[in-house]
């Protein structure tokens, strides 16, 4: 377990390596692509020794590599005066899903479904959606003027071309 656990921290700094080179939106998009990969890996593999160290380990580098590309990426895409309330939000909500998670899993396993199932509707499922998203509405924000960035709504309005603004921005200017 120790060594599974080891592999966090080259994870970690491989990815913030990674976000000066590769940029913040591809680094988290292939960290969460192995994420994904990685996991659905420790689920199917046989359960010997050697094999849940080697997918253990991989899940462990690509899990806390997306975190560490997830901490460079976010607080970019947000102007400086709502930078703080910007990063709380997705945190506060991830805690919601931890706890939520905890009762939730124990309900579809009394449900009947197989722990497969579960596995890809709660783990591999929002890691495929996350990344997907990312990469079609997500911001490269890599040797940027942070302020000069487009807003939001003006991104979503590009990537939907469409004319009008689908967003309306609350008084934070």
């Amino acid at each position: 377990m120790l060594l599974i656990v080891f592999w966090q921290l080259p994870g970690y700094l491989s990815a913030a390596f990674a976000v000066e080179i590769f940029g913040r939106k591809m680094t988290l998009f292939v960290y969460l692509m192995g994420s994904f990969g990685a996991a659905m890996a420790f689920g199917y593999v046989e359960g010997t020794e050697a094999n849940l160290l080697i997918t253990g380990s991989l899940m462990s580098w690509f899990m806390l590599g997306a975190w560490g590309s997830l901490y460079a990426y976010t607080p970019e895409n947000y102007p400086t005066n709502i930078r703080a309330m910007g990063c709380a939000y997705p945190g506060g909500v991830s805690r919601v899903g931890a706890i939520a998670g905890s009762y939730i899993v124990p309900i579809m396993l009394g449900a009947g479904w197989g722990i497969k199932t579960i596995m890809w509707v709660a783990g591999g499922g929002p890691l495929i959606f996350i990344a997907i998203v990312l990469l079609v509405f997500g911001y490269e924000t890599r040797g940027k003027d942070l302020e000069a960035c487009p807003r939001v709504e003006a991104i979503v309005k590009q990537k939907a071309g469409l004319d009008e603004i689908v967003v309306e921005t609350p008084g934070f200017d």
